[in-house]
């Protein structure tokens, strides 16, 4: 397995290794980059006039079977 930071070997036998990093200076690397926002997950995007439409949908739709 390759250090995702500095693309050195890390060895799988050394448990003193911060895994997947060689080092734990590629750790705080990785670390300070997730913190400076470098990094970012893609996420779904919800328009939220579609989410209050389909909770009220679904309220009204609860009422007309309970009457």
């Amino acid at each position: 397995m390759r250090c995702p930071i500095c693309g050195k070997e890390v060895a799988s036998d050394n448990q003193n290794a911060p895994k997947p990093f060689c080092s734990n200076r590629c750790q705080m690397i990785d670390m300070k980059r997730w913190l400076n926002e470098e990094y970012s997950i893609e996420t779904l995007r919800l328009d939220v006039d579609e989410i209050e439409k389909a909770i009220l949908d679904t309220e009204l739709g609860e009422r007309q079977i309970e009457e």
